[in-house]
């Protein structure tokens, strides 16, 4: 009710402001218009024509001969310049993407205005008006580039300076962020759809954090794309990547702008399907090597789409007026998971536990025959299956209210889920996400513009954990045998970790989050002389739900002993009470486009961005501490109410770009930019976290506690007075500032030719105040408290790349882009979770990355029935990844520092002269580090640190294996009638088979030290192992009827 109440209140806000002062997607037109002589022709009349809907948008030349349309959707058009006494010229073909701003000059020959002359087709496609850094992927590369899983994530990578997350750090599907944008932290993107964000994703049922506070896009549950459009749906995107204009923010990172299909005058549709099966799959390398199947893979992927102008007979034509386009995509999978190493307790251990144990441990899988058995755990390596849907449903309605006015609504609708599995532990999670997006596009007059957005999104997941009978296992109910059954929603955790061998967990539960999210954009533009002026207002309300199981018992045990007396090593109990934060940010930008002639423009702007602690819908707000946690004696909890941090007001965020033509012979333009500007970070990372500690957790923690647990032990509830059942509490710094980065770039691009251009651009970034936690147990210097979080927001880092992009529009059937990016990056710590350790390599750190794509339509006969028949219509498609190895930080000793109450891992001793790595068949990818258990001491190059030694060796001080892989489809095309032809489409992912090796295990007592233990796919969390990159050769055949 809440949630209509608010939709009522901003659309009366729509209504009362569609005339006032947003990020857009649309394309502008702007240029000159003079005589023969070179005297500027005031009051030209301009026509811009759609060439596909016969929408059409008129202006005039100002008083400085200067014209300028901004609201034009990306299409191709014919531009029409008519004056008395002088004759027309019309210039067909302007192909204008996202966000693109064409210059188109006319220099109008005397004569009469009803004589017109067709000039040559088309327009440059170089960026000739700002220092803006960006990658335009067209209609016709989304649709025929061979992308996994039918997911766009793989053609973002074609931008230069983007790099994936480290497969160090891949973790669950969907929680990291997929990029890193030239040296930003993966969580530091915007997906913008339409015009309002795409950063809706509800999160994946681990808490409120990063996932569930809006700064990654929605993705589905299988981590793809179609919860923000579906592949189908998408006309084409732009990645702004550095100096872009102040219009864009919230986020240091790439700000991905995409835009979805409208519909034209003529009906056109597609029905698609698209199989794989295993069969034509190969097996990875731990499968070959172990002698495991390829497990089962079934894929159904089949959908449709249909567009065209809105007629009902007899009731009404939409023809140049309204418009329609809708698409769905189902898929049905059974999705493989490669063999790993994993450890399960050994027969031995299971025959010899306490009574109360051994249901639990039957529980966990058998041990697998020939693995290795280290007198506690043993090895467990086993390849499964499991299936995952998607449904995606999307709808947009276009209308022109003459040529002043445009709208359009946007709905889809896309429930998703997948199964995963840890051991026995078999988990259903189900994400459903809903967008509803207007918008209005408004010529005020022939000097002013406005467009507006309006989008509301909610998302739900729902993570359900049961235990099954993989591997041999014996299902029990958890929740009974460790005392909680009488409870609604009770969770288990279960943690064998061994030293020197490694950890095998057992959990049972069920959690859900959501979020329900606002967006009001709106930006005003008035073209004034020479001057193109914007402002804009950005509003943005998300509010978080959360159900978590309660109550919670964990169990840890680390040795043998304590399972066979029932006595746990750790026992934690935990209560929860659920909150429901919400966020808001509110930005406002000014920028100026100022053509100061034909060669040369600049551009300056600021924009303006209020962060504010968030609250608790039901006033039931997170506690934070005064205080400094330098003097731990001095801290107390703060009021319930006291803002979490107080409001910053002076986030001013300038930026300056320039535009140089440097030659401007047509089609071999050189065009030389220059940009800098300051992009601020939201606080949201750190912003929910203080809902999940003090006043909303209770937790107690006892050493050799025994299962079952009794009612007496879990009678406990959060409390916000001493002494305090909470496992920690977040000290926000009262005056925290978001974090900012310092971004500059100086880029040459130069056309070659109508269709191609090379650039060449250096990119630097420096970020400030970058957000990381310290964890402090605080316990011996202030009893009142134990472990306390903060985030000091004193992390640094710094990027410099070289970077190169060769870019070939469409023609002769060829298309080309590639990227090749040099880059070092920097920092101190490079994710918002993870404590500051010594400067030195990012985790996304890659030195050299090479991405590229290519679409050929095969030139076939052009006479004779059998040779056409044969050999016509063909087509290609390729895409090429090459790079070199992210870093790897290695962990030896678990360290405690009484005298701050940090605790952290200690790094390790390098000892110079021997080889950093050990080379043989035995090792995955025929390498693992030199080190732990498996080398010898005396040979070893890297060992455990003495006493509290921290260690010699730097951080991120290693790297891993680098990845190759090369993806092809090969197509044919049969026409039927007319316009109506089926398509075949054979596709082949990393078609070499090239092994490509992920996660290496970092720590030092560990018996896989330094040794890969998952190919790339399986490591990379944000999406599906089956759908990422660096798996084994998977190929996938389509059947599409286009229409």
């Amino acid at each position: 009710m809440k949630d209509f109440c608010t939709l009522r209140l901003l659309l009366l806000i729509f209504c009362a402001t569609t005339f006032v002062i947003a990020q857009s997607t649309d394309a502008t037109i702007s240029g000159l218009v003079i005589d023969s002589s070179g005297k500027v022709i005031v009051g030209a009349e301009i026509e811009v024509l759609n060439e596909t809907t016969g929408v059409r948008y008129d202006n005039e030349t100002n008083g400085a001969g200067v014209y300028t349309l901004s609201i034009l959707p990306p299409g191709q058009y014919r531009v029409q310049v008519s004056k008395v006494g002088f004759k027309t010229l019309i210039k067909p073909d302007i192909v204008l993407n996202v966000q693109s701003a064409v210059a188109l000059n006319f220099t109008l020959p005397v004569g009469a205005a009803s004589e017109s002359i067709t000039v040559e087709a088309g327009a440059s496609r170089i960026n000739t008006t700002d220092a803006s850094v960006s990658t335009v992927i067209d209609r016709k590369f989304v649709e025929n580039t061979p992308l996994n899983g039918r997911s766009f994530q793989d053609l973002i990578s074609l931008t230069p300076g983007a790099v994936t997350q480290s497969p160090q750090n891949g973790g669950t599907v969907g929680a990291n962020g997929d990029f890193s944008i030239n040296g930003q932290r993966t969580e530091s993107n915007s997906y913008i759809v339409d015009g309002v964000s795409g950063n809706t994703n509800p999160g994946n049922t681990g808490g409120l954090g990063v996932t569930g506070n809006g700064t990654i896009g929605a993705s589905t549950a299988l981590g793809t794309t179609q919860s923000l459009i579906s592949v189908d749906a998408l006309q084409e995107f732009r990645v702004e990547s550095s100096s872009y204009s102040a219009e864009y923010g919230q986020s240091p990172g790439g700000q991905f702008l995409l835009l979805t299909r409208s519909g034209t005058n003529a009906f056109h549709g597609t029905a698609f399907d698209y199989l794989r099966n295993n069969y034509f799959d190969a097996n990875d390398w731990f499968g070959d090597h172990y002698g495991t199947p390829i497990p089962a893979l079934r894929q159904n992927d089949f959908g449709g789409t249909i567009g065209g102008h809105l007629w009902i007979p007899r009731v009404y034509d939409g023809k140049d007026k309204t418009f329609f386009f809708a698409s769905y995509e189902g898929l049905r999978l059974t999705q493989p998971q490669a063999a790993s190493i994993e450890y399960v307790p050994d027969v031995a251990l299971r025959q010899s536990a306490a009574p109360a144990l051994q249901g639990l441990l039957s529980a966990f899988p058998l041990p697998s025959a020939g693995g290795i058995d280290y007198g506690n755990l043993a090895q467990f390596i086993e390849p499964y299956s499991l299936p995952g849907r998607i449904d995606s449903t999307s709808i947009r309605v276009d209308h022109t209210l003459g040529p002043k006015l445009v709208l359009f609504f946007r709905f889809s609708d896309t429930p998703s889920s997948v199964s995963s599995r840890n051991l026995s532990s078999l988990s259903q999670t189900s994400l459903n996400t809903q967008t509803y997006t207007l918008g209005a596009t408004s010529q005020l007059s022939e000097r002013a513009s406005n467009q507006f957005r309006l989008g509301y999104s909610r998302g739900n997941t729902v993570l359900a954990t049961t235990l099954d009978s993989f591997g041999g296992a014996t299902p029990s109910n958890a929740a009974a045998q460790v005392g909680t059954g009488m409870y609604r929603n009770p969770a288990t955790l279960l943690l064998l970790n061994f030293a020197g061998v490694g950890s095998s967990l057992l959990n049972a539960g069920t959690s859900g989050v959501g979020d329900r999210d606002w967006n009001l954009v709106d930006t005003f533009s008035w073209s004034l002389g020479h001057h193109q002026l914007k402002v804009g207002v950005n509003y943005r309300r998300r509010k978080e739900l959360q159900s978590s199981s309660t109550p919670l018992v964990e169990a840890l045990y680390y040795n043998s002993a304590a399972i066979q007396t029932n006595q746990a090593t750790v026992m934690l109990l935990e209560q929860i009470v659920n909150p429901t934060p919400v966020l808001s940010n509110t930005a406002a930008f000014a920028e100026d486009a100022w053509h100061l002639n034909s060669r040369l423009n600049l551009t300056a702007g600021v924009r303006w961005e209020i962060d504010p602690a968030p609250n608790d819908e039901h006033g039931n707000d997170a506690y934070t501490l005064l205080g400094s946690v330098s003097n731990p004696s001095s801290l107390s909890v703060a009021p319930r109410g006291t803002p979490l941090w107080q409001t910053y007001w002076f986030n001013f965020a300038p930026r300056l770009g320039a535009a140089w033509i440097v030659h401007n012979s047509p089609g071999w333009e050189t065009v030389l930019r220059f940009g800098v500007g300051v992009f601020f970070d939201t606080l949201n990372e750190a912003a929910t976290n203080g809902f999940g500690a003090l006043g909303f957790s209770a937790r107690q923690e006892s050493f050799g506690g025994a299962l079952p647990v009794t009612a007496a032990q879990l009678n406990f509830a959060p409390t916000a007075t001493p002494p305090y059942t909470s496992q920690g509490i977040y000290a926000f710094p009262a005056h925290l500032q978001a974090p900012y980065t310092l971004q500059w770039n100086t880029a040459l691009e130069q056309a070659l030719g109508k269709t191609q251009s090379v650039t060449v651009s250096y990119v630097g970034a420096s970020g400030r105040r970058l957000l990381a936690t310290q964890t402090l147990s605080l316990g011996a210097l202030n009893p009142d408290f134990g472990t306390v979080y903060t985030m000091p927001g004193n992390v640094t880092s710094n990027y410099q790349a070289l970077q190169l992009q060769f870019q070939r529009n469409v023609s002769h059937g060829l298309q080309a882009l590639a990227s090749y990016t040099w880059s070092h990056a920097i920092d101190d710590g490079s994710s918002y979770s993870q404590i500051p350790l010594s400067r030195g390599d990012s985790d996304f750190d890659v030195r050299n990355n090479f991405s590229g794509a290519l679409s050929w339509d095969i030139p076939g006969p052009k006479h004779g029935g059998t040779l056409k028949g044969l050999f016509g219509s063909w087509g290609t498609d390729a895409r090429l990844l090459v790079r070199s190895a992210f870093p790897i930080n290695l962990l030896g000793n678990s360290l405690f520092d009484p005298s701050t109450g940090e605790s952290y891992y200690s790094g390790v001793n390098f000892i110079p002269g021997r080889p950093t790595f050990l080379y043989g068949p035995q090792y995955p990818g025929g390498r693992a580090i030199n080190g732990g258990p498996s080398a010898p001491a005396s040979t070893a190059a890297f060992v455990l640190p003495s006493g509290t030694d921290t260690g010699n060796a730097p951080r991120n001080f290693v790297r891993g294996f680098g990845a190759t892989q090369v993806n092809l489809a090969l197509r044919r095309s049969f026409p039927l009638s007319g316009a109506v032809h089926i398509q075949f489409r054979a596709e082949a992912f990393n078609v070499l088979n090239h092994p490509n090796f992920g996660y290496v295990d970092p720590t030092l007592t560990d018996a896989t030290f330094g040794q890969a233990t998952q190919t790339l796919n399986q490591s990379l969390g944000t999406m599906a192992a089956q759908y990422q990159q660096g798996g084994p050769r998977s190929m996938q055949f389509a059947l599409k009827l286009v229409f």
